[in-house]
């Protein structure tokens, strides 16, 4: 009876130990599988947010460099379209102030200076109409808008701007300072004749044989 309530009591002991150490152990183990399950869920979350928001600047970058170059060429390609515009601008202008109006004139064609020629007075009735035709025709080709090569003889009877001002101040005043080329025919006739009214046929002194033939 005695062995038996022996054998008893230390099954219970061992019985209750087992007990314990089992309702301490596994808190603790659960507690630390717990913590660290937590631990790596979120560091695992937050590299995948990283990688993510990293590749979205390097996206983004990469889009803005492309962005910017784009505006760049594209600024370059104006600012390379403004600079051919304006040189080509510029030669048009250089080529229209030189040869838009301008005729072949032989040499000696133009209107001599005032100061060159000696004063004559112009016979009676003076040269035809056809006379003053052939005149302009070997002047400027008949036009009244010719201007020679290196642009001091201008107009019909190929003026130079000296001689049309002293001209228009003995004569026609209020052409004084006009450009030959910029008066109308009428005008340009009327400082002719009052050019050879006061000096003759030799204020052309190569195209003048027309007038006195």
């Amino acid at each position: 009876m005695g062995r038996v309530r022996w054998r008893v009591r230390v099954g219970l002991s061992v019985a209750v130990t087992v007990a314990v150490s089992t309702s301490l152990s596994v808190p603790a183990a659960s507690q630390s599988t717990i913590v660290l399950g937590v631990d790596v869920a979120t560091f695992s979350e937050r590299a995948a947010a990283w990688v993510v928001a990293s590749e979205e600047r390097r996206a983004a970058d990469l889009a803005r460099a492309i962005e910017l170059g784009r505006e760049a060429a594209a600024a370059d390609a104006d600012q390379a379209a403004a600079v051919e515009a304006a040189l080509a601008t510029s030669t048009t202008l250089a080529r229209a102030m030189t040869t838009t109006t301008a005729v072949p004139l032989t040499t000696s064609t133009s209107v001599a200076p005032p100061e060159a020629l000696a004063v004559t007075v112009s016979p009676n009735g003076g040269p035809t109409a056809e006379q003053w035709a052939a005149l302009r025709a070997c002047e400027s080709g008949g036009r009244y808008d010719a201007v020679s090569l290196s642009g001091r003889y201008r107009g019909a009877y190929q003026f130079s701007q000296s001689t049309w001002d002293w001209v228009a101040s003995v004569a026609n005043p209020g052409l004084f300072g006009v450009d030959p080329i910029a008066a109308s025919v009428k005008d340009q006739d009327a400082q002719a004749q009052a050019l050879y009214d006061r000096q003759g046929a030799s204020s052309w002194p190569h195209c003048g044989i027309h007038l006195s033939s």
